[in-house]
């Protein structure tokens, strides 16, 4: 059903392209990811079509979250987290694709959005210097690239001819729940031209999502059950133990 419905609007956008008026359109084959204790990743497709010239950039932001980054020290050969700093309301998860030749990063007046690695705004609760921010934010930004859920370096867009394009947004498995939006910018000399925005919806699905309302609906009840169950699973174990191990 899903993918009947992206074929039929795909289609629509291809007919109506000459008499659609606005400079951007654009859609995604779902905006709805479920995650279940099998959940491996997800792949969303996004199709779209200019009617302007210009360069389209696409970003994917993820929930924010805080982050708390510590800087690993040497004491007589024993390495221990010592000073650290806490990123608030960052994004959980950052993807930028680009038309722009050869990696040509956005120009620096669109900085406002966001767009690319050196314009992504982190907020600190510490009084640091411009430097040591840095130091902590690039260790931040690689520590998110290694569990992919960063991916600063511009990926390409493929176009189908001059006017329509799509792209394959990728997913890992250990994405954060809560909505994802999808940003899609038509960009000519450094201004915006058009503008749309698009989200998508991870949520929890089966006993795993169960389990998690209910320890959050009821948490005194949760809390009580944890507790009950690690007092029985400790007795059983002492049990068998004496019975079957100690003789």
């Amino acid at each position: 059903m899903k993918f009947l419905k992206f074929f039929y609007t795909f289609c629509f956008l291809l007919i109506n392209l000459e008499a659609y008026a606005g400079p951007l359109i654009s859609g995604i084959s779902s905006n709805e990811i479920n995650v279940d204790t099998e959940f491996k990743g997800a792949q969303i497709l996004l199709f779209g079509a200019k009617n302007d010239a210009g360069d389209v950039v696409i970003t994917v932001r993820g929930p924010r979250k805080n982050f708390i980054i510590s800087k690993k020290e040497n004491l007589l050969g024993v390495w221990y987290n010592g000073e650290r700093i806490k990123f608030k309301n960052s994004y959980g998860f950052y993807s930028l694709f680009s038309t722009y030749n050869d990696g040509e990063m956005i120009q620096q007046d669109l900085n406002e959005y966001e767009l690319g690695k050196n314009n992504i705004q982190f907020e600190i609760q510490d009084n640091l210097s411009p430097s040591k921010i840095n130091e902590f934010r690039i260790q931040l930004v690689e520590l998110l690239e290694q569990k992919n859920l960063y991916s600063i370096s511009t990926k390409p867009i493929d176009f189908l001819d001059e006017t329509l394009f799509k792209l394959i947004i990728d997913f890992p498995k250990n994405i954060l729940l809560g909505t994802y939006i999808i940003e899609v910018y038509l960009i000519n000399n450094g201004s915006v031209l058009s503008f749309q925005s698009i989200p998508v919806y991870v949520n929890q699905i089966g006993v795993s999502a169960k389990i998690s309302n209910f320890a959050t609906n009821q948490s005194v009840l949760y809390g009580l059950i944890a507790v009950f169950l690690a007092i029985f699973v400790g007795f059983l174990a002492n049990y068998l133990f004496a019975r079957f191990i100690k003789k």
